[in-house]
């Protein structure tokens, strides 16, 4: 099967959803024999990569750059990737079309599939919905979309839900969950370049992995670790990402007076973040939802890759991670708002060493047996081929109407 997906980002950048998008389309090229093109937009460091992950039957195509916002400002831009989707459709023409964000690809997508009948695949995560809600006209536009496509891949319950609220049949939907590669994210001991780099030598060390954005809740973190501090004088908290909250995140940890227990560690690669795992006790994201902007937490691709490579895990009850944590199983879902919840779940992890390991135990036994990424691949696999099916049967159908043939 020919598939073209249309995603204006793709790895390196960071996030998990192009995580979830190139550990699908990867085993589905290179495992299941699809001829797989990626159209998408130049990133930070998608030279190297695509040197690295492209060729064979995965092909990364890129040109432009994101759109800055999805302002109607921004509208006529739109024109010149829907040009190059357009003519890479005419040039080697698919048998499905996949898109992994709703502006412009998912515009495009439907824009392609009323001119040439290609039928397409749509992806949701729960938050393209939370935020367009709290538009004025982008969820007419939103709806169409998803009443259009051949199937919506929801990748969460909470996403299926969602979906389910603003009118899509079930029976268009298939939640296919984000996996979790069991051999990257291992157990292992961190490296010891990474130990002296982060400052980590004899301290017990909290991690987030995510951008640093108010949702992920690392003010949160600080604010519990700053609590414990007293009784757990070598409590580290090493925060990995960037984004727009740096400098505010820095300036509370001074006035916290926990400078000394917290580590900026910026943008890490791909390829190191299975140390990073290893280097904590505990992996901590009380997520919540950005009511102003509608962001929520989908899902909650960390807290699977944290429990593959052994650890416990913390969240916050928000979103899709009822999926991502089952509660006291493989860690604890709290509050996001409530500190002395928190403080608490992480005192009892970091003082109960058996239940550490108890839940780490039990997480990275979950991974390995229920979250690969070929299985994912796999239900995409069938996904699509119902999608031609049904479209290939009703060109069919249409074709015998026209020609008056029974």
């Amino acid at each position: 099967m020919r598939i073209l997906l249309l995603t204006d980002y793709y790895l390196p950048h960071a996030g998990g959803a192009r995580v979830y998008y190139h550990n699908l389309y990867r085993p589905l090229a290179r495992e299941l024999g699809n001829d797989v093109h990626i159209l998408t937009k130049k990133v930070a460091g998608w030279r190297e990569f695509d040197r690295a992950e492209s060729g064979g039957l995965l092909r990364i195509s890129r040109s432009f750059t994101p759109l800055p916002s999805y302002g109607y400002r921004e509208l006529p831009k739109i024109a010149f990737p829907f040009v190059g989707a357009l003519s890479e459709v005419i040039r080697r023409p698919p048998d499905i079309l996949h898109f992994g964000d709703l502006y412009p690809p998912g515009v495009i997508s439907l824009c392609l599939k009323e001119l040439t009948g290609i039928p397409y695949v749509a992806y949701c995560h729960g938050e393209e919905i939370t935020q367009t809600d709290l538009r004025r006209y982008q969820p007419r536009v939103r709806d169409a979309i998803y009443r259009n496509a051949a199937v919506v891949v929801a990748a969460s319950a909470y996403a299926r839900a969602q979906l389910q609220r603003i009118g899509i049949p079930d029976s268009r939907i298939r939640t296919i969950t984000p996996g979790v590669d069991s051999e990257r994210f291992r157990p292992r001991q961190p490296s010891a370049n990474l130990v002296r780099r982060c400052g980590a030598a004899g301290r017990r060390v909290l991690l987030t992995v995510s951008r640093l954005v108010p949702r992920k809740g690392h003010r949160a973190v600080m604010q519990a670790v700053a609590r414990l501090r007293a009784g757990m004088p070598d409590l580290l908290y090493v925060m990995v990402g960037m984004g727009p909250e740096e400098a505010s995140l820095r300036k509370a940890a001074a006035e916290l007076g926990i400078e000394d227990a917290v580590h900026f560690a910026g943008f890490v690669p791909e390829s190191e973040l299975p140390d990073y795992y290893n280097l904590c006790e505990v992996f901590v994201m009380p997520n919540s939802e950005e009511t102003a902007t509608g962001d929520v937490e989908g899902f909650g691709m960390v807290f699977l890759e944290a429990n593959a490579a052994g650890k416990p895990v913390i969240g916050g009850r928000s979103g899709g991670t009822a999926e991502s944590i089952p509660d006291g199983v493989t860690g604890f879902r709290v509050d996001p708002a409530d500190i002395d919840e928190l403080a608490l779940r992480l005192r009892e992890l970091l003082a109960g060493k058996d239940l550490r390991r108890k839940l780490g135990n039990q997480g990275l036994e979950r991974c390995r047996t229920g979250f690969s990424w070929t299985s994912r691949a796999k239900m995409l696999q069938t996904v699509s081929d119902e999608a031609v099916e049904a479209a290939t049967a009703v060109s069919r159908t249409s074709a015998r109407g026209v020609t008056g043939r029974a």
